[in-house]
């Protein structure tokens, strides 16, 4: 699989947050507003697919783009709100699909 970058998993354990891994992935990412009648909401979203099934990952993680080496603010940081593990075909074709807002 073609790979653009790294991404870093974050996951909160009793409200502590720590790095669970960095991993190569390839990244497609829209950033978006959505206007509703109380204002305008932030709609960024993001699909990412690690070509790694040993990768650990779990829904309501929190991802980022690129490597990090210490936990700071999350802001900006997704929430993976969706993670599918697609083991079949060549081992070429493993990896790991990622959705997350």
């Amino acid at each position: 699989m073609i790979t653009n970058g790294d991404c870093t998993i974050i996951r909160s354990d009793d409200g502590d947050y720590r790095i669970v891994g960095t991993y190569p992935c390839m990244w497609q990412e829209c950033e978006d507003y959505e206007v509703k009648k109380y204002g305008e909401e932030n709609a960024d979203k993001a699909a990412i697919w690690i070509p790694d099934l040993t990768a650990d990952v779990k829904k309501h993680d929190f991802i980022c783009r690129g490597e990090l080496t210490e936990v700071g603010d999350l802001d900006g940081m997704l929430t993976v709100m969706s993670v599918s593990r697609h083991d079949y075909g060549s081992e070429y074709m493993h990896h790991i699909e990622i959705g997350a807002r």
